[in-house]
């Protein structure tokens, strides 16, 4: 197949199937998340509850997040948590659980672990919670 007839195939599938879903690259692993969730319950259930639905703190799932997170990078969020929580000793969490429990939070909020681990490496990435 020569390149127009590959452009005319790309065409006529977008046509047909709609503009390509954009998939949010996984950041994570799965044994972060399940690490993460220990974590977080350690620091940040008491105010965000076990299950992220906000309780003295805001939820930490769901449209409001979404809304508040979804196209910044990674490491605003993780910039925010090791920054500014837990509200009662801002910062008091060394970055390595931080990057766990961000790990975990994106998790609950739909984002699929794979094969690399969450770190600064990975602080650029947009997040995309729809």
């Amino acid at each position: 197949m020569d390149k127009q007839q590959l452009r005319f195939t790309i065409a006529l599938l977008s046509i047909v199937t709609g503009p390509a879903m954009q998939v949010q690259a996984a950041l994570f692993t799965a044994q972060q998340a399940e690490k993460g969730k220990i974590a977080f319950n350690n620091h940040c259930a008491e105010c965000h509850r076990p299950d992220l639905t906000g309780a003295m703190g805001p939820a930490l799932t769901g449209p409001a997040f979404h809304k508040m997170w979804n196209g910044k990078t990674v490491q605003d969020l993780f910039n925010f948590e090791h920054q500014k929580m837990p509200a009662t000793n801002p910062g008091s969490v060394p970055k390595k659980q931080d990057w766990l429990i961000t790990s975990f939070i994106l998790e609950k909020n739909g984002l699929k672990p794979g094969n690399t681990e969450l770190g600064p490496k990975a602080g650029g990435q947009i997040l995309d919670m729809k």
